[in-house]
């Protein structure tokens, strides 16, 4: 799954929540960058896309809900 997708979802979500951390590049970045790793990893070991994305929208979403 491309970062773009995890950082357009997190900044709509952060926006949406009125989190201070809406305009945080960085933050948003990495969580961003990190989830799309975390998607690719769990595709190479066999996960299906449904299950990967689930855990890739965990690591994004971490402490946020």
């Amino acid at each position: 799954m491309d970062a773009n997708y995890y950082t357009t979802y997190l900044k709509a979500y952060l926006t949406d929540a009125g989190d201070a951390r809406k305009d945080d590049e960085d933050f948003i970045i990495a969580r961003a960058d990190a989830a799309s790793e975390e998607y690719e990893v769990q595709r190479r070991a066999g996960a299906p896309p449904a299950c990967a994305q689930e855990m890739a929208m965990t690591v994004l979403m971490e402490g946020l809900e």
